[in-house]
């Protein structure tokens, strides 16, 4: 009967364990999803910054509209 008792409690401590090591892995998950988050409105704010700077110095090559001028040949 003392086997059993002590194998128990092993047990109740090993999923008392498992569960504590699952809330930090969740949270863990909540935090990477927090910085995945970040990372996209990071991007999205260098995306626009690229975009403004494109714009300023003349746009992009296929929106120009080309005139005599640089037609040389």
């Amino acid at each position: 009967m003392k086997r059993a008792e002590v194998l128990l409690d092993y047990m109740d401590r090993l999923k008392n364990f498992i569960e504590l090591l699952n809330t930090y892995i969740d949270k863990g998950n909540e935090y990477l999803a927090m910085a995945q988050e970040w990372v996209n409105k990071i991007l999205e704010l260098i995306d626009k910054g690229i975009d403004y700077l494109v714009n300023a110095l003349g746009g992009r090559p296929e929106n120009r509209q080309l005139t005599d001028d640089h037609m040389f040949v």
